[in-house]
């Protein structure tokens, strides 16, 4: 393949990615260090986007491999979906990046606890998420189940399973809000507090 069709093909892949994922050309330049002006270049093959450093850039930014930008396979596996899975990745390394706080060590400490327990209810509250969506969201195949124990209809019975479900990480998460509340006040408290529902969530998973 001639240079010229090969940063044609390169920059109407990385475009293609791009778009997929719903990114703006500034996003996709932040993470080559490189200005957009820059990227819409390399999209549009006008300068050479066929270099190592420049492929590997697209590729890690994109998160999809040098082969497939090249044209060497018209399948690319990827871990990365859509935007939103991005962005989580972003604000987790933006947090990594951060530690250690730059705080005294009782506020450090309470700081990665509560980090650490939000982190913990999220992963459960998945758990039970997705469980409520296969099982009662909007679906009516439970109206025998919900007839028999007493319920109107399968709506009100999906939507009584459904939180039921999740309670828990309701009720997680507004002791997490308590637990910041009471930090005002009383710090130690508080850090107790968090320490007890760490110790309760880590003996529960």
């Amino acid at each position: 393949m001639k240079d010229r069709e090969l940063r044609r093909l390169i920059g109407s892949r990385a475009k293609q990615r791009r778009l997929e994922l719903n990114l703006k050309q500034p996003y996709v330049a932040e993470k080559m260090g490189v200005t957009p002006s820059t990227i819409q270049r390399y999209e549009a093959g006008t300068i050479d986007n066929t270099k190592k450093l420049v492929l590997d850039g697209l590729s890690e930014a994109l998160h999809v491999s040098v082969e497939w930008l090249k044209g060497e396979t018209d399948e690319y596996e990827t871990d990365i979906t859509d935007k939103r899975e991005l962005q989580i990745r972003d604000a987790v390394k933006s947090i990594l990046d951060r530690l250690p706080f730059d705080l005294e060590g009782s506020e450090s400490n309470f700081s990665k606890d509560l980090l650490l327990l939000m982190l913990q209810e999220y992963g459960l509250f998945m758990d039970s998420f997705q469980l409520a969506c296969r099982n009662f969201k909007g679906d009516t195949k439970n109206s025998g189940i919900a007839t028999t124990i007493g319920f109107e209809s399968g709506t009100e019975y999906n939507e009584v399973m459904f939180l039921r479900e999740i309670t828990h990480s309701i009720n997680a998460f507004n002791d997490i809000a308590d637990i910041i509340r009471l930090y005002t006040k009383k710090p130690e408290a508080a850090a107790q507090r968090l320490a007890n529902l760490l110790s309760e969530i880590s003996g529960s998973v």
